[in-house]
C-alpha cells in the first residue's frame, strides 16, 4: 500500500471538531443561554447596562418566552427584589443571607435562580464576594467582601422590541427604534397612558407663575421693560427686653462668658445665644453673681435641649405673673419709687469723700515678688524651723521620746 493511501473507514469517518462551550440554542434561533462563567463578567458580557424599569421588563419577557427551562415566578420575585435595591449606577449588593429570608425561600433556591438570571444575560458580576477577613489583624471582628451584581439586558430583548443599539458589551447604549420597534413603543405608551385630568384643561402656557413684565416709556423709548423689584425682607421684630445697643450686647456677652462655666445646664449653649437670652435679667440691674445664683436654684433638666430657649420661656412666664419685671427690664430706664431726700444725698456725698481721701492717703500697693523669690523664702523658713527644732535642750522637750528623736536627728546630722 502506498504511503498516501488511507483505509476506507478513515475516509468515511467525520473530522474531529474542537470542543464548544455548553450552550442551549432556542427553537427560534434568536437566543443562546450564557453558560460560561467567563461571559458573565462585567467586562466580557454581551448584554448592556440598563435601568430598573427595563430590567424588570426584560425579566418578564425572558420568563414569559420560556427562554430558560428553570425560570418561573420565583425567578421574577428574585429579579424584583434586586431591582428594588439598584443604585444610580444600576448595581446592587447580593446580600444572600438577608435576601432568602426576605423572600421566604431556601438559600439553595435563591442561588439557583440567581444562576438562572445570569444565564439569561440579566445579571453580571461586578465584584466576586470572598470570605477573606478585610478587618485589620487583632481587631477581633470579621467582615468579608460582598458580591455585587450589575443589572443588564441581553441583545435578544433589544432585537425583539426593535431597539437600535450603539456599541457592544456593558457600555452599549440605546439610541433609537426601528420602524417595528417604534410601532410597539407607541402601542405600549397608549396602553399605559394616564387618564386626562378633567379639572384643568388649559395648556401650560395659560397658567404662568412667573411675574409678567410691563412696558415702560422713558425718554421716547417705548420698548423698555421695567422688571419688578424684589421686595426687601423686613428684619424680624425683636421684643422689647431683648433689644440692646452694641455696647449692651458686648456687655451681655461678657456676662454670659462669666455665667456659662458656673451653671452646668447652660454650658452646652453658644455664647451669643446665651447672652441674648440673659439680656432681660441684665437690664433688671441684677449683678452677675446674683443671676448665676438664680439660675443654679432653678429645677431644670441636666442637659436641656436649648438652654437659651429655656431662659426665654422662664422670662416670659415670670413677666406674665409679675408685670413689674417687664417694666423694670424695659430699655426706658425711668426711676421707679420715691426719690432720695436731702439728708440721704448729703450722707452719700460725705461717705464718698471719705472713701476718696482714704484711697489717696493709702500707700501704693507694692508689686508682688516673682515666684522664685516666694519659693526661696518658704524654703528658708522651713530650714530655720528645722535648725530650731534640733537645737532644743532636754528641758525644752515635753517627753523622753521627743528628746530621743532630737538626739537621733543630731547624730544623723553629724554623720
Amino acid at each position: 500500500m502506498m504511503q498516501h493511501a488511507r483505509p476506507p473507514v478513515q475516509e468515511s469517518a467525520p473530522q474531529p471538531t474542537p470542543a464548544q462551550p455548553q450552550q442551549r440554542m432556542l427553537a427560534n434561533r434568536s437566543f443562546v443561554l450564557v453558560r460560561e462563567r467567563i461571559a458573565q463578567e462585567i467586562g466580557t458580557t454581551a448584554s448592556r447596562r440598563t435601568r430598573r424599569a427595563d430590567f424588570l421588563r426584560a425579566s418578564r419577557w425572558a420568563i414569559s418566552e420560556g427562554l430558560h427551562p428553570r425560570a418561573g415566578e420565583t425567578t421574577l420575585r428574585v429579579a424584583e427584589d434586586l431591582a428594588a435595591r439598584l443604585n444610580a449606577d444600576g448595581q446592587v449588593a447580593y446580600c444572600r443571607d438577608a435576601m432568602f429570608k426576605r423572600l421566604g425561600i431556601s438559600r439553595r433556591t435563591l442561588e439557583r435562580h440567581i444562576t438562572v438570571l445570569r444565564e439569561l444575560g440579566l445579571l453580571v458580576w461586578v465584584v466576586h464576594g470572598s470570605r477573606t477577613n478585610i478587618r485589620p489583624p487583632g481587631s477581633g471582628t470579621w467582615a468579608g467582601t460582598a458580591t455585587i451584581y450589575a443589572a443588564v439586558v441581553p441583545r435578544a430583548w433589544d432585537e425583539a422590541y426593535g431597539h437600535c443599539i450603539r456599541g457592544h458589551g456593558y457600555n452599549a447604549r440605546h439610541v433609537g427604534f426601528t420602524a417595528r420597534g417604534r410601532e410597539q413603543a407607541i402601542t405600549q405608551a397608549r396602553q399605559h397612558r394616564r387618564p386626562p385630568n378633567r379639572r384643568h384643561r388649559d395648556t401650560p402656557s395659560c397658567n404662568t407663575n412667573h411675574p409678567r413684565l410691563s412696558a415702560h416709556v422713558e425718554q421716547k423709548i417705548n420698548n423698555t421693560l421695567r422688571r419688578a423689584r424684589p421686595q426687601r425682607r423686613q428684619a424680624p421684630c425683636v421684643p422689647e427686653p431683648y433689644r440692646a445697643s452694641p455696647e449692651q450686647a458686648a456687655h451681655a456677652v461678657s456676662v454670659a462668658a462669666w455665667i456659662r462655666p458656673r451653671v452646668p445646664w447652660a454650658q452646652a449653649e453658644s455664647l451669643r445665644r446665651l447672652a441674648f437670652a440673659l439680656r432681660p435679667w441684665i437690664n433688671t440691674g441684677h449683678s452677675t453673681p446674683d443671676i448665676a445664683a438664680d439660675l443654679l436654684a432653678w429645677r431644670t433638666p441636666a442637659r436641656p435641649v436649648s438652654p437659651a430657649g429655656l431662659l426665654i420661656a422662664r422670662w416670659s412666664e415670670s413677666t406674665d405673673k409679675s408685670p413689674s419685671l417687664r417694666q423694670k427690664a424695659s430699655t426706658d430706664h425711668t426711676p421707679i419709687g420715691v426719690p432720695p431726700n436731702q439728708e440721704f444725698l448729703e450722707a452719700s456725698a460725705q461717705l464718698r469723700s471719705r472713701l476718696e481721701s482714704s484711697r489717696s492717703t493709702a500707700e501704693p500697693a507694692q508689686p508682688e515678688p516673682p515666684a522664685f523669690v516666694i519659693r526661696n523664702r518658704i524654703l528658708a523658713s522651713l530650714a530655720e524651723a528645722t535648725r530650731a527644732w534640733r537645737a532644743r535642750t532636754a528641758e525644752e522637750c515635753l517627753t523622753f521620746a521627743e528628746w530621743e528623736a532630737v538626739c537621733e536627728a543630731r547624730e544623723h546630722g553629724q554623720r
